[in-house]
Parts: C-alpha cells; structure tokens; sequence
C-alpha cells in the first residue's frame, strides 16, 4: 500500500506482492527477468526460503509533494513473519540545493572521515 503526502488511509491499494511486481501466482515458481520488473529469484513458499524481486516505476511514476511511505502485505492478512528488505531510488528532474551547499557536505564528511582516521574521534573543530 502506498501513502502519498501523509494520508491516513492508503493512496493507492493492491492486491498483494506478486501482483504489485507483476508476477500473479507466486511468480510461477521460475525466475524471470525484463528491463522494469522481474524476480530473478524465486524460492519456495518455506521458511528460510529466499526470493528476490524489484519493479522500477519510471513508465508509472507515483507523484507526491511532501511525503511518500510505501508498505508491503507479508502473506494473506499480513500474517507471515518473513524478514522482508527493501531499497528504494528516487529521480529527481532538478538540483534541490545548490552545488555549493552540496560541495561543502562533501567537504564536511572527507574532515570527519579523516578526523575518525586520526584517532581524533571524539574531539570537535
């Protein structure tokens, strides 16, 4: 389910994960692959099984403002104690900050980075 700009109640519901990444039925029980969704990996319906899946939106974009939360079904009812990971990418069409300020966290994080190098872990400039 997804939640756009911090409704209460989903913006957009499905009808659960092999659907959501365009493989109904369990994914067939074979992997597959094309260029915006697939599941490379598709184990068994055990415990400790390990499956793999991703779906990339850039030919359905899901357009927010301010916020954006999305939430997974584990099993029928959500009922399923499986250890689910994710990882998300978010294209941006312009620069939030300028260069400048960009350059000067860069900055920041090489003194840090060299700072926790020195030993000087715990000292502030």
């Amino acid at each position: 389910m997804f939640f756009i700009d911090g409704a209460k109640d989903p913006s957009i519901a499905g009808t659960g994960s092999e659907d959501y990444f365009l493989g109904a039925w369990g994914f067939g029980g074979e992997p597959f692959s094309y260029q915006l969704y697939g599941a490379p990996v598709v184990g068994k319906e055990l415990a400790g099984s390990r499956s793999s899946v991703y779906r990339f939106h850039l030919a359905q974009p899901i357009p927010f403002t301010k916020s954006f939360k999305a939430t997974i079904e584990h099993g029928n009812a959500n009922d399923r104690s499986d250890n689910f990971y994710s990882v998300a990418y978010w294209y941006q069409a312009e620069a939030s900050c300028s260069f400048s300020t960009a350059a000067a966290g860069r900055a920041k994080i090489a003194d840090n980075t060299a700072r926790w190098r020195s030993g000087k872990r715990n000292t502030r400039p």
